[in-house]
């Protein structure tokens, strides 16, 4: 056990020395990417107005959504389905999200409205980050700018404006959110940075980055340890570790990360300095948001079980191109199936505020929704109630012929 940690350890330092650090700049202007605009606009708005939408458009789950930037033009609805769609995909939603919506509107009960938003933001590739310096972002004061985390920060904060600029149009209103990948990291920050939990019919993460032993999340589904950690969240983590000394020398912070990086390859980390460090960095889910929130991860996904493939980046053993070229077909596969627990959940809730909403006595804000995990009909019932009086007339004809055979032995 000596020998193998003495060798990660030397395998660690020469992975963090052999990059050299880049001389202080100041950070790049972000990049369009190609799958949206925004990405680039951001830093110089566009004084072009936002063309209007049709009446009724995104309205219903067979609507095509409306983007974020004209949800404000909407009517309200029973319940607002916000979907944010993955890396690299193209808009409205991708795949994934494509796939939780659909299953939505197939348990959707009928009562009430409904209204799609997407999120209109980047959603750069994770791929970016394969040209970041390693040393820079572990040890330097101040985060380097990168493409990715840039798109991420973005959509939180477009995403928390939407929630905000909902909550005022549309007061009785409850949500639902739904985040692939970095999808589910901007929605991590924004339910972190608003009030939204009070009116939150459902959220659902899949593939989050920012995953975490402990955060205020149910998981239903996936097959992930209780100790995987996210590749944004592991990455907080391991900065926070290096930096937690005021002034310290670069030893003292590579003392750290070999310290921090043998504690996850051994399955141990600092729970108490982890939640610190999320809620440092705005991403910690309140505990208001818990009974709603199911977070998906599934065993050898590179973005929320990240703590195997960055102790095999570090050790020389793979890069993070590799690691995601080879965790690709376990990231893309947050299918219907994988997904039914939590998506049985928040149809449950959505369609009990929806029905409430229908019947002219909408759930206020902040209150318990009480749900049924089964649902019982006519039909139901009069099985039940046949099989009921079935058990206890068999019961009793056989109770009967127990009695006679003991009356005929004695």
């Amino acid at each position: 056990m000596k020998l193998r940690q003495a060798l990660l350890i030397l395998l660690i330092t020469v992975a963090l020395v052999s990059t050299p650090l880049p001389a202080r700049a100041e950070p790049p202007t972000p990049t369009p990417t190609t799958t949206s605009t925004s990405y680039a606009t951001e830093s110089a708005p566009s004084s072009a107005p936002v063309a209007p939408i049709t009446p009724g458009a995104g309205m219903g789950w067979d609507a095509n959504p409306v983007s974020s930037e004209q949800a404000s033009h909407m009517r309200c609805a029973s319940v607002m389905f916000v979907g944010v769609r993955g890396s690299g995909e193209t808009p409205p939603y991708g795949d994934t999200i494509t796939s939780i919506r659909d299953a939505l509107a197939q348990k959707w009960k009928g009562r009430g409205t409904v209204r799609q938003v997407y999120l209109d933001y980047p959603a750069a590739d994770p791929h970016t980050l394969q040209g970041a310096s390693m040393s820079s972002l572990l040890f330097d004061a101040t985060m380097p700018a990168t493409q990715y985390f840039d798109s991420a920060a973005l959509g939180a904060k477009k995403l928390t404006a939407l929630l905000n600029d909902e909550k005022k149009q549309c007061p009785k209103e409850w949500v639902i959110l739904a985040g692939f990948s970095q999808g589910s990291q901007a929605i991590t920050q924004a339910l972190a940075q608003t009030d939204t939990p009070q009116r939150l019919a459902g959220a659902i993460l899949a593939g989050n980055p920012d995953h975490y032993p402990g955060q205020n999340v149910q998981e239903l589904s996936g097959d992930a340890g209780q100790s995987a950690i996210g590749m944004a969240a592991i990455l907080y983590y391991l900065r926070e570790r290096a930096n937690a000394t005021p002034g310290a020398n670069r030893d003292a912070q590579m003392r750290s990360i070999i310290k921090a990086t043998l504690g996850l390859s051994q399955e141990s980390i600092d729970q108490e300095a982890l939640e610190a460090d999320m809620i440092r960095v705005g991403a910690a889910i309140p505990p208001e948001a818990y009974p709603e929130t199911y977070s998906v991860c599934m065993k050898g996904d590179p973005v929320c079980d990240t703590a195997p493939a960055l102790t095999r980046i570090l050790t020389l053993q793979s890069t993070w191109q590799d690691e995601l070229n080879q965790g690709r077909p376990v990231h893309m596969g947050y299918t219907r199936t994988v997904l039914e627990a939590s998506l049985d959940r928040v149809a449950q809730r959505a369609n009990a505020v929806a029905a409430a909403e229908a019947k002219g006595a909408p759930i206020p804000h902040g209150q318990t929704v009480t749900v049924s995990t089964r649902e019982w009909g006519p039909l139901q019932i009069g099985v039940a109630i046949g099989s009921g009086v079935l058990g206890l007339a068999l019961g009793w004809l056989l109770g009967r012929a127990g009695r006679r055979r003991r009356r005929h032995h004695r």
